[in-house]
C-alpha cells in the first residue's frame, strides 16, 4: 500500500530546529542509521515499533504520518471527524432485527456495510434472550486463525459505537477495507495512536496492526452458534454459547 511515510519522514527531519543528520535522528529515536535511511528512501516498509517511536518523537499520529502529506498541512487546520452511520432494519413491531451476513455476502459487506438497500437484503431474525437495548448482527467465521472456535461457526456480535472504549483482550468482529471481515482479539491504541493490534487465538498466526482509518465497523463478540455432531452417544446438537 502506497503511503506518504518516507516523504513525511524526510520532511519532518528537515523541519527540526537544528540541521539534523540521519545519524543524529536515528540515535534520538533509537533505531539504526541504515534502517532510517531505508525508510527515508522508501526501500523498506517501517516496522510497527519504529512507527510508534517516530510518531511519538514528532508528536504526530501514526495515521497522519502514513496517510497525510504533511508538507501541505495548513497551520491550525484540524482533521474533521467522520460521521459513523449504522445501516439497520426493524421488524413489523419496530424492533431491531438481527441481520445475518451469509458467507456469500461477506465480500459485499465490506463495500456495502452502510448501504441500507444491501442490509435490507440480508436474512433477519429475532433472539428473545438477547438484550433489546443493544444492536446485534451475525457473521460467519472462515479460516482457522481463531481456533478453538471452528470455521463455519456463526458469531453473534454487538455493535460498538465508541471504539476507544473497547478493553484490551476483547474479541471483536472488525470490518476493514483491506482484510474484509475478521474476528480477532484486540489491543486498543486508538485513543493515543489511532491503531488497533489484532491478535489470533491460534498462536501460529502473528498479530498485526491496523490503522483506525482502515476500520469501517467494530462488533463485540457476544456468543456463537454451531451445529456439529460431536459423537454418536451425544447425538446431533445445536447450541448458542456465550
Amino acid at each position: 500500500m502506497s503511503t506518504f511515510f518516507s516523504q513525511n519522514l524526510r520532511f519532518l527531519r528537515s523541519k527540526m530546529s537544528e540541521k539534523t543528520s540521519q545519524e543524529k535522528l536515528a540515535e534520538l529515536i533509537k533505531i539504526k542509521k541504515p534502517t532510517l535511511g531505508s525508510y527515508e528512501s522508501g526501500r523498506a516498509e517501517p516496522k510497527y515499533a519504529d512507527l510508534i517511536e517516530i510518531a511519538e518523537f514528532f508528536k504526530i499520529e501514526v495515521d497522519e504520518l502514513l496517510k497525510e502529506d504533511l508538507s501541505k498541512r495548513l497551520p491550525g487546520m484540524a482533521n474533521k471527524p467522520k460521521l459513523r452511520i449504522l445501516a439497520t432494519t426493524v421488524d413489523s413491531n419496530n424492533e431491531e432485527n438481527i441481520e445475518m451476513v451469509p458467507v456469500k455476502a461477506l465480500a459485499g459487506y465490506t463495500a456495502s456495510y452502510d448501504d441500507v438497500e444491501f442490509i435490507q437484503e440480508l436474512p433477519t431474525f429475532q433472539v428473545p434472550f438477547l438484550p433489546r437495548d443493544k444492536k446485534y448482527r451475525v457473521f460467519p467465521i472462515k479460516g482457522e486463525s481463531m481456533l478453538p472456535l471452528q470455521p463455519g461457526s456463526l458469531v453473534f456480535a454487538e455493535y460498538v459505537e465508541d471504539w476507544t472504549a473497547i478493553k484490551d483482550g476483547t474479541i471483536c468482529i472488525v470490518v476493514t477495507r483491506e482484510d474484509g471481515v475478521v474476528l480477532k482479539q484486540v489491543i486498543n491504541h486508538l485513543a493515543d495512536r489511532k491503531v488497533l493490534i489484532l491478535n489470533s487465538t491460534n498462536k501460529t498466526y502473528d498479530p498485526y496492526p491496523i490503522l483506525g482509518s482502515e476500520i469501517q465497523e467494530i462488533w463485540k463478540f457476544a456468543g456463537y452458534f454451531h451445529s456439529d455432531f460431536p459423537s454418536k452417544s451425544e447425538g446431533n446438537e445445536s447450541e448458542v454459547r456465550r
